[in-house]
């Protein structure tokens, strides 16, 4: 009786095992993966070719939707639909105003992936296919000018905390320069920034 009973539960565990390798091999190497997220956002002045306008950044939110292309467990190709909002505060000896910021990103990030996916780097090209800023003086609109060119670099590291949830970072820096106004003054920048947040995978 002892006898039987061991050799069915062995008997059981090999079939499970023989299950789990065929479900493990039989997945498919090729995988969508959607994700939704936000977070917070730093921008920073790497270049301004003026001293007479002081401009300082804000923090700033942004929520973003995530869409990638799995190859098996370790790379990914991603991108991602990424809305932000910031301001900045701009001022010369003469005035002084907040300049709020609207900023669409696309990036189109290689990702590798450590750790079963716990891990991932991941770095690219990010198209900013919307920069917008702008004030009120007197009453009337003002634009700033882009925040931000068109082609900028990106990278940045994420880690799982669960199975569905990922916190990540990035950096992000524009390949040329903006030209802006403020104040009656014209004059290029160069800004960077800083994002962390957090994203929700299913």
């Amino acid at each position: 009786m002892v006898v039987t009973t061991l050799l069915s539960a062995n008997a059981a565990n090999a079939q499970s095992l023989d299950y789990t390798y065929h479900a493990q091999n039989d997945a498919p190497k090729v995988r969508m993966e959607w994700g939704f997220g936000a977070g917070v956002s730093y921008t920073g002045m790497q270049h301004v070719s003026t001293n007479i306008v002081e401009l300082n950044p804000r923090m700033g939110l942004g929520a973003h939707f995530d869409m990638a292309v799995c190859f098996g467990r370790n790379f990914a190709i991603e991108t991602e639909i990424c809305y932000e909002g910031a301001s900045i505060k701009a001022a010369t000896p003469m005035t002084s105003h907040k300049i709020k910021t609207t900023t669409i990103d696309i990036p189109l990030l290689l990702s590798l992936r450590m750790a079963n996916s716990r891990i991932r780097v991941n770095a690219g090209p990010l198209f900013t296919v919307m920069s917008r800023a702008e004030y009120t003086e007197g009453g009337e609109l003002m634009f700033y000018g882009p925040t931000y060119p068109t082609w900028n670099v990106a990278a940045g590291i994420g880690i799982g905390i669960t199975r569905n949830m990922l916190l990540e970072a990035r950096y992000i820096l524009g390949l040329k320069d903006s030209v802006n106004q403020f104040g009656g003054v014209e004059f290029s920048t160069r800004a960077y920034r800083i994002t962390a947040g957090i994203t929700l995978l299913f």
